[in-house]
């Protein structure tokens, strides 16, 4: 795997995250690498495009089996691929999911601070938000199951509990014992469990996810989210899966969401993540290894060059959750990080409740890359 970007490639592309800035300001903000998919997720799309049409696919009934194998072959758990539906996207999946299980009035939570779109989605079905914000201590970041527990008690409209697991942006991983425990909790409650694990193959090696579908606690409550987009670099073609724990979930589901309302996933979309899941194994492994050592890489730099600015190290994805309170930059920090150091991390407030005065970074760049970022933090920063 080539550690490099083509930083002009990028920008004349149309890429989003490096098409926002002018040349001059670097991007660590959306949450994808710039390494790329691999050689044979390349050569796949080009085969795609040389043939005489791209009509229709019959290969979309082959998504579910992929990610199927997939899941058996890296994460010891073999999901049955008759209750996988695929979606365009994960957020497609949330959506659609948190729709068919709950009525308008509703109580949704999130754990916050978390992916922003996850904020959007009580108020746009007419639910009602509800938080469970993450406690911090000196390990990191982590859902509180009494805070949990609590909530569920006071608050018995609640029908959905949203996950991020991975997190985004901390990068943790939820232990198989504490996903247990929300799985036990939900379930004592009525709560449907939705679990968003799109960063689930992108965890280091003194870390082990653990999918929450894999947990007998879960199978009758919960619904699962994965794409092949955050791994091998493939968002932009469409193409995920919604996992649901058994054949009454699924049913209700199709019963709601007719087929047809989902729209059917893009068949490049189709012909990558089938090709990531049945051929990548081996460029991931090196993916993860040099995101390995950018995420030390990050530490390392913080600790020598600015101690004041609190980051623990992720246990997954390729995101670094920097605390910048002790740096006064006011209200909007990666704004002033655009000012000052031309890098564009993302707000740490647009992930709610315990953002503020932070930002996350995305080393899921070149080495030079990221090198180059973490220069110009240390300038500004200092300064």
């Amino acid at each position: 795997m080539a550690d490099r970007v083509d930083e002009p490639a990028k920008r004349a592309g149309g890429n989003l995250k490096w098409g926002i800035d002018p040349p001059g300001v670097l991007p660590a903000w959306i949450a994808e690498h710039d390494l790329g998919p691999p050689p044979v997720v390349r050569h796949a799309l080009r085969r795609l495009a040389d043939l005489p049409d791209v009509g229709y696919s019959r290969r979309a009934e082959e998504l579910g089996q992929a990610f199927c194998d997939w899941a058996a072959q890296q994460h010891g758990w073999r999901p049955d691929p008759a209750l996988v539906v695929p979606t365009a996207d994960v957020l497609q999946g949330i959506w659609t999911v948190v729709a068919a299980f709950s009525a308008p009035g509703d109580g949704v939570i999130s754990t916050p601070p978390v992916y922003p779109y996850f904020h959007d989605v009580a108020p746009e079905l007419d639910r009602r938000s509800l938080e469970c914000p993450l406690r911090h201590d000196a390990d990191g970041w982590r859902l509180d199951l009494d805070d949990l527990a609590a909530l569920l008690a006071r608050e018995p409209a609640a029908r959905v509990l949203l996950l991020c697991s991975p997190h985004n942006p901390t990068g943790h991983l939820y232990s198989r014992e504490d996903l247990q425990a929300i799985a036990e909790l939900t379930h004592r409650h009525d709560v449907l469990l939705v679990s968003d694990e799109i960063h689930f193959d992108l965890v280091y090696p003194d870390g082990t996810h653990c999918p929450t579908l894999a947990l007998p606690a879960a199978a009758g409550h919960t619904v699962a989210l994965y794409s092949a987009g955050k791994a091998f670099a493939i968002s932009g073609l469409r193409a995920a899966v919604a996992v649901f724990g058994n054949e009454d979930l699924h049913d209700r589901f199709n019963k709601a969401m007719p087929p047809h309302l989902l729209g059917g996933v893009g068949r490049a979309g189709v012909e990558a993540a089938i090709t990531a899941w049945r051929h990548g194994a081996g460029w991931l492994d090196d993916l993860v290894a040099l995101f390995d050592r950018h995420r030390q890489m990050v530490l390392d730099v913080l600790a020598a060059e600015l101690p004041d600015v609190g980051c623990h190290l992720p246990a997954s994805t390729f995101l670094a959750w920097l605390d910048l309170s002790a740096c006064e930059l006011g209200p909007h920090p990666a704004a002033r990080l655009v000012e000052t150091a031309r890098v564009r991390t993302s707000e740490g407030r647009e992930f709610g409740t315990g953002g503020a005065g932070h930002v996350r970074l995305n080393f899921g760049t070149s080495t030079v890359v990221l090198a180059e970022i973490l220069d110009r933090l240390v300038g500004a920063l200092r300064r």
